[in-house]
């Protein structure tokens, strides 16, 4: 099986998906609510892995909100970068570290909570992250995950209409996404976790609404056609989201173990 790219994780631009957002109240609205259905607010004294932390949203939020004691990992340094000057101006406690998910410098039974939020699907073979996150695992602590919903039909034909070569060529340049996706399935998830030896696993899906449209940095027309191709997903994932079952109907999957 080929291997992740990860020098392409460690060049994504993290301002197009940092700065920009950190105080967008959509993109918050939108983190909080995965947090809240994961049962991972409020979490006070416990001590937390965000795992691909990105620029720093989700450990946050767990920080201020949740009062837990938050370590983040993230193999982009210039992520990290933005994730701790943003920690510094909110005064949060929250420590992010650059690092790799499948080699984590942390010793055994160290987190209460690893959480890992749309980073999973950027590895073309799961297990050795799962491995880690389960080694610094507690036992019986939570492992709780955020992944795209490739169970979703018209999630997946919102990814064939990025994955046009025009299309795609501009989702990478803007910095929205890296070259590594690998579709997985909710059972996937469910499967591998189950695999690992986690017990007790809660899968639910939903769509917690979308944002505005990022700032799109290319030709008019380019601009153009992305902005009406983001408004029209966000108009078809909130139809599907009242009319068609679970795991089927959210953009968003959401699961939990324990070890």
């Amino acid at each position: 099986m080929k291997g992740q790219n990860k020098v392409a994780e460690m060049n994504i631009e993290p301002l197009a998906i940092g700065n920009e957002w950190l105080d967008d109240p959509d993109v918050y609205r939108i983190k909080r609510t995965h947090l809240l259905k994961l049962q991972l607010l409020p979490s006070k004294d416990l001590v937390i892995l965000d795992a691909a932390c990105g620029p720093g949203i989700d450990g946050i939020i767990l920080a201020q909100e949740g009062g837990a004691k938050v370590i983040g990992i993230d193999i982009s340094a210039d992520s990290i970068k933005v994730a701790n000057e943003s920690a510094l101006r909110k005064k949060a406690v929250f420590l992010p570290l650059v690092g790799d998910l499948e080699i984590l410098p942390f010793q055994d039974a160290s987190f209460d909570i690893c959480y890992c939020s749309w980073a999973l699907h950027h590895f073309p073979d799961m297990n050795v992250t799962l491995d880690e996150l389960k080694r610094v695992l507690k036992t019986g602590g939570k492992i709780a995950l955020v992944e795209p919903n490739e169970s979703n039909p018209a999630l997946r034909f919102s990814r064939f209409v990025e994955d046009l070569p025009l299309i795609r060529q501009w989702v990478l340049k803007a910095g929205w996404d890296t070259p590594n996706r690998t579709p997985h399935y909710a059972q996937h998830y469910t499967e591998a976790l189950k695999i690992h030896g986690f017990n007790n696993i809660q899968m639910s899906s939903c769509y917690p609404g979308g944002s505005k449209p990022p700032t799109i940095h290319s030709q008019k027309g380019g601009r153009t056609l992305l902005r009406l191709l983001f408004r029209l997903r966000v108009l078809v994932f909130s139809v599907t989201e009242k009319i068609w079952p679970k795991p089927l109907n959210g953009t968003d999957l959401l699961i939990t173990g324990i070890k």
